[in-house]
């Protein structure tokens, strides 16, 4: 919280998250983009209202796979999970 009284936030990004860990000692595995489909910001009304088949939802599934451990997608997801150890 700042002086005034506002709360500053601060979202790191995957790289300046990945070089905090490397710094302290940490071996970076992977980055994963988690859930990078949704913020395509289908309405829940949309998908939720609905019936779809099953061949759908695996092919939305299927495309999030493809996406969520691409470098360059990684802006595109709600989060992300860093797979890290300290050898």
């Amino acid at each position: 919280m700042t002086t005034d009284g506002e709360v500053k936030i601060y979202a790191w990004s995957p790289d300046e998250f990945r070089a905090m860990l490397e710094r302290n000692g940490f071996f970076v595995e992977k980055v994963v983009g988690k859930v990078v489909t949704m913020p395509l910001r289908i309405k829940k009304e949309v998908y939720l209202g609905r019936e779809f088949s099953e061949d759908l939802f695996d092919k939305i599934l299927q495309f999030e796979l493809a996406l969520c451990e691409r470098q360059d997608a990684l802006a595109l997801a709600g989060h992300f999970q860093v797979i890290a150890y300290k050898p």
